[in-house]
């Protein structure tokens, strides 16, 4: 690995937002390029399309929502999310509960490798800590602490990233061996979050979706589902389903087989013969005789 002499940055900081920024990459292998830490305002959304190198976030606390090419996770205090090249993306924090979080950008020939390592494969954008995130929190002050240009200091921020990035693989590996029961988690907080991915994504996932995406199993979802919504998350999920479709024959002139499409039925005729189970009445009965504008189903 070939160090250069000397390395150019820039520390911009405001009251909420810390923000080192690299002008030189320092070896091939693996090198830092943005790190930061920020306190989000209510509702702010960061939009990236196309953007380069490896941006590894960890929430130390507040709540948020990430999207990657279309689908939508919601995350919290304790977890991790990365923004990988060539995805469209954006992330927003909570209206009421708006995350603080810390990141380390980086790129290099051996950055795919260690983002794979530390549990974030090929779509797969987001995991839990599995241990304090201020572990975390700490490498990147450390790296912010030291924006005076000099061999010595590039060095010491070389080897805070490689840190960070350790930590990162160090805790995937171990994931296996923590007792991690799911009473740890609010079982309310659970249900939001399943709530939340099924009204983003409806229209093309299963339940089983739903259960990996917020990170518990399929029966144990459905038992606290039940339980707090008095519905199975899979009467919820085609509950939104319909109640859309039903939407989209009041208020569209979209054919009935482009409708359920829409909703994850490419068989017209299953998605009829569902639609007349829930209401009684086919489809196209139901747009003719509610076209006034009668939503009752809504």
């Amino acid at each position: 690995m070939n160090l250069p002499d000397e390395s150019t940055s820039t520390l911009y900081e405001t009251n909420l937002y810390r923000c080192l920024v690299y002008h030189e990459k320092q070896t091939d292998d693996i090198f830092l390029t943005l790190c930061g830490i920020e306190k989000c305002l209510p509702g702010y959304e960061f939009q990236c399309r196309d953007r380069s190198g490896y941006h590894l976030h960890v929430i130390l606390g507040g709540r948020g929502v990430l999207s990657v090419n279309g689908n939508i996770y919601p995350l919290h205090r304790g977890q991790m999310f990365v923004t990988k090249p060539g995805e469209q993306t954006w992330y927003r924090a909570d209206e009421k509960d708006p995350w603080v979080y810390c990141w380390m950008t980086f790129d290099g020939n051996k950055a795919a490798k260690y983002i794979e390592n530390a549990g974030l494969k090929q779509g797969i954008n987001w995991r839990d800590c599995y241990t304090d995130p201020l572990k975390f929190y700490t490498l990147v002050k450390d790296l912010l602490d030291r924006p005076e240009m000099s061999l010595s200091n590039d060095l010491q921020r070389l080897s805070l990233l490689l840190s960070f990035i350790s930590l990162a693989i160090e805790t995937e590996s171990q994931k296996s061996h923590i007792s991690r029961h799911e009473s740890d988690i609010n079982t309310d907080t659970y249900v939001d979050m399943a709530i939340t991915y099924i009204q983003s994504n409806f229209s093309n996932i299963k339940i089983s979706d739903v259960a990996r995406n917020i990170g518990i199993n399929r029966s144990y979802l459905t038992k606290i589902f039940k339980n707090k919504v008095g519905i199975s998350p899979q009467e919820y999920l085609m509950d939104r389903k319909l109640s859309y479709a039903c939407k989209l024959l009041l208020e569209t002139d979209a054919q009935i087989q482009d409708i359920a499409r829409r909703i994850g039925y490419d068989n017209l005729l299953t998605f009829s013969k569902i639609f007349k189970g829930r209401y009684g009445i086919s489809p196209k009965n139901y747009r003719l005789q509610n076209k006034s504008g009668k939503e009752q189903y809504l």
